[in-house]
């Protein structure tokens, strides 16, 4: 094989245009279609260009290629990793850790994994000093900080931090953390300093613009939050997140024409994610264009309340309805005011769109049936209402299911980044003497987008009903009394690659 050739194309594949490596690689397969070092630039190449599952085939011949050498192992297993392949990416490192024994970058990148799959005890465990043979190693320090923080032991995490910025001064990542781990321990004022001057050397950094923002927000202070954002905001490539944290702080600072803007350039940029619709319909609300609002929202459109006559495998719609309460009552998921979540007085479950108990399983179908009878009806409707642009192709359900005390209720929220969501009420009492309460409310707005106490639209609950509605629509659940629970089930159209399933953690 061709030496200069192939060194070539590994400087190339690492460049800022590893693309053009493209033609080199195909020359060196073609002479040495098994040689492993051809095999490695031709999956970087691939690893950079976006074509993740080409570089896990490639990595893993270069691996059966060249099986006693750890780094090809390793790399694999980084690429596992990067497709979300948890569980064979850390077979991989354990292969390149028999290998290699002690290899501070190989623990450094396992931790890492289980870190991203959830795994933070056994991460923790795992990056413990004493099984390294370099524990200054600036990667190694930075995530066994992140396992610390995620187990409460912040101010362990802020001196591992402080150990990989020691060997590694230039670090962004590490500050950024150590702010994050800094705040958690009660100095906010040092987490501050952490990201200004994390911003003085990178004043684009998005994430500790983003970070620095929040903190802001926090104390009240708006419109210094706004310019916090705005620092890490390229409107030429926006960052989701911080637009969405830019446009609800330009809002609260009572600047809604500039949160539009904002929310217009994300989606001109990401037009297939919802969230900043949702911003957008507050803005033009505060904007007083209610016309605009109203086309927006699309509720006369977009809304569709169906009633539910029939449930496959049960005599009747009572005994459906009924062993939906039933099972709900009895899933060991259910959980008292989730933190993080809007439920208040109440308990909510995890995901149960897997569910196999027998009405949970027909309801996931009942739902994804509607799902996908609704969007074949709006993809007919046809129309540029951005909505519709974002219509997804592949998708799943999230289900998950609410148990409201009296008093109880459910804040005001979307559901985007998902498409189309849904509830579902299998056991209501109406209350004759106000029709309104407990109802769904559309329109409703949390305290900090200004709390309208009017929804734009009321729809009113019945057994056996599901309601359909964008997950960019503010909803809630309006007040109400009287002694018995109120039980629904939510569900989303997650769309593949861009939505997020319904989780307690």
């Amino acid at each position: 094989m061709d030496g200069n050739l192939l060194a070539e194309a590994a400087r190339i594949a690492q460049g800022p245009r590893p693309g053009d490596a493209a033609p080199l690689v195909e020359r060196l397969l073609q002479d040495s279609p098994a040689d492993p070092d051809a095999l490695t630039v031709a999956a970087l190449v691939a690893q950079r260009t976006g074509r993740g599952e080409e570089a896990v085939r490639l990595f893993g011949a270069a691996c059966e290629a060249d099986v006693a050498n750890p780094s090809r192992h390793q790399n694999l297993a980084v690429a596992l990793k990067g497709q979300g392949r948890f569980d064979e990416a850390l077979a991989a490192f354990e292969t390149a850790l028999s290998l290699r024994p002690r290899h501070v970058a190989t623990v450094a990148n396992m931790g890492s994994c289980l870190l991203a799959a959830g795994r933070n005890a056994e991460a923790l465990d795992l990056l413990d000093p004493a099984k390294v043979d370099d524990p200054a190693h600036p990667d190694f320090c930075n995530n066994r900080g992140i396992a610390l923080a995620r187990a409460g032991r912040f101010g362990e995490a802020v001196e591992a931090y402080r150990a990989a910025i020691a060997a590694r001064p230039a670090t962004a990542e590490a500050r950024i953390n150590m702010a994050d781990a800094l705040v958690q321990s009660g100095d906010a004022a040092g987490a501050m300093r952490v990201l200004k001057d994390v911003l003085g050397a990178q004043p684009g950094n998005a994430r500790a613009a983003n970070q620095l923002g929040l903190m802001k927000e926090k104390v009240g202070d708006f419109a210094g939050a706004a310019d916090a954002l705005r620092s890490g905001f390229d409107p030429n490539a926006p960052n989701h997140a911080l637009g969405i944290n830019l446009a609800r702080n330009l809002i609260r600072a009572d600047r809604p024409r500039d949160a539009l803007t904002i929310c217009e350039r994300i989606l001109a940029n990401s037009p297939s994610v919802t969230t900043p619709l949702a911003m957008a319909t507050v803005a033009l609300g505060r904007m007083g264009e209610h016309g605009a609002q109203g086309q927006l929202m699309g509720v006369e459109h977009f809304v569709s309340v169906h009633d539910i006559a029939e449930a496959p495998g049960f005599a009747d719609m009572a005994s459906f309805n009924a062993a939906l309460v039933a099972e709900l009552r009895d899933h060991p998921s259910l959980t008292e005011e989730p933190e993080g979540l809007v439920t208040r007085q109440g308990r909510q479950s995890d995901d149960l769109a897997a569910a196999q108990t027998p009405a949970l399983a027909v309801l996931g179908d009942l739902a994804r049936e509607r799902l996908a009878a609704e969007l074949d009806r709006l993809r007919a409707m046809g129309g540029n209402h951005p909505f519709l642009r974002a219509m997804p192709e592949n998708w799943s359900l999230t289900l998950w299911g609410t148990i409201l005390r009296p008093g109880g209720e459910v804040g005001a929220h979307i559901h985007a980044p998902n498409w189309m969501s849904g509830v579902y009420y299998p056991d209501f009492t109406a209350n004759p003497a106000d029709e309104r309460e407990g109802a769904f409310g559309i329109g409703v707005l949390p305290d900090e987008l200004g709390g309208d106490a009017e929804p734009l639209q009321v729809f009113a609950p019945k057994t056996g009903r599901m309601i359909l509605f964008p997950s960019y629509l503010w909803h809630a659940t309006l007040p109400f009394g009287g002694t018995e629970d109120r039980i629904s089930f939510a569900f989303d159209l997650v769309p593949e690659g861009i939505g997020r399933a319904h989780s307690l953690s």
